[in-house]
This record gives structure tokens, sequence and C-alpha cells, in this order.
């Protein structure tokens, strides 16, 4: 894994567009990761975890607290049923 700041990148593009491994871009002042690029044969390989991580994600935005409690519970029996 390899840390750069927002900075390197503007020096040296690569980092984003052809990344070797898992790059976090920290912001240069705050010294915070604000990004994170993967190698797209990894992101192949959890793009599916991601886009299920990211479905709940904006179900938990949208429902109040007792409906996520409610769809959770449902969508881990579903989890489940599909194995």
């Amino acid at each position: 894994m390899l840390t750069i700041s927002s900075s390197d990148v503007i020096k040296k593009p690569s980092f984003v567009t052809r990344p070797t491994e898992i790059t976090f871009i920290e912001d240069a002042k705050q010294h915070i990761t604000r990004s994170v690029v993967l190698p797209y044969e990894l992101y192949e390989k959890v793009k599916e975890k991601i886009e299920d991580e990211l479905y709940l994600f904006n179900n938990k935005k949208a429902l109040s607290a007792a409906s996520n409690d409610a769809f959770m519970e449902i969508e881990s029996v579903c989890e489940e049923l599909a194995r």
C-alpha cells in the first residue's frame, strides 16, 4: 500500500491512472486520507461487494431507523438463502 499527498498526484498522475498497488491519497494540508485508488484487477475482485455495501448505505440513509433494522434482518436472511 502506498500513501501519497494530493500534490503528488499532480507531479505524477500515473499514481492514479495506472496504479500498481492500493494507493491512499491524503489531503496535503490536513494529512487525512480523502481517496483510495485500486488497481483494476483488484477492483474486479471486490466490485460486487462494494456495490452491495453502497446499496445498504444508500438504503440506510433513505429509511427510518426501525425500517432499516427490519430491512437488515430480511437482507441477511436473503443472503443466506442465496448461498
